[in-house]
């Protein structure tokens, strides 16, 4: 079985405009829209809101971004807004970006032979949400997935790892093939200083 996308790769980073539109409803939903509005005017993408991005958007626009959200609200407050964020963008790959009948074939499947394709499928087309980073995945035993580069901690320093966003993305499609027992959890965030972001995928 394989999962096809239409997308081809570009030439200069770029990253899925659900980095965006997803961030900008999450903020709106918990915060309101006028923090909101000043946090994407203070990151410069005040335009984001007037007119959202439907195609693939710079990286360095996604990096503003939650940097800006980190630097207004705490590591705390922004992990929880994009936590709500990657729910969001997981729904959306769900209803539009994952076929239906792949879906419900994957769901059929034994979870680690369905999460070696899903996985499989992710990971050919991860330049839609790495941007210009190196994503990578292994089973060791458990899978386990990497973003060298992350466009989210480019000159990010925190304490905690920064990445909910991308975990919260995960676990949504995962636990939609997997089941509700999924969990994806950052273990190391180059945010923090480590050398690549690895997210820890367990059923």
């Amino acid at each position: 079985m394989s999962i096809t996308f239409t997308e081809e790769a570009p030439a200069r980073p770029v990253i899925g405009p659900n980095a965006v539109t997803r961030m900008a409803q999450a903020l709106s939903h918990r915060l309101g829209e006028g923090l909101c509005e000043e946090i994407f005017a203070s990151a410069g993408l005040a335009h984001y809101l007037r007119d959202p991005p439907t195609h693939m958007i710079p990286a360095e626009d996604v990096t503003r971004l939650h940097g800006e959200t980190v630097a207004r609200l705490g590591e705390e407050r922004a992990a929880a807004i994009g936590r709500e964020a990657g729910r969001r963008t997981g729904d959306y790959l769900l209803a539009n970006r994952i076929p239906i009948m792949a879906q419900r074939a994957l769901k059929l499947l034994p979870r680690i032979l369905a999460a070696r394709i899903l996985i499989s499928a992710i990971a050919r087309h991860a330049w839609t949400f790495a941007g210009g980073g190196a994503f990578s995945y292994a089973f060791v035993p458990h899978l386990q997935l990497r973003i060298v580069g992350s466009p989210i901690c480019q000159s990010l320093r925190t304490e905690a790892p920064a990445c909910a966003y991308y975990a919260a993305t995960f676990e949504r499609v995962f636990s939609e093939m997997l089941g509700p027992s999924v969990h994806v959890t950052e273990i190391e965030c180059e945010a923090t200083g480590a050398p690549a972001c690895v997210f820890d995928v367990r059923w």
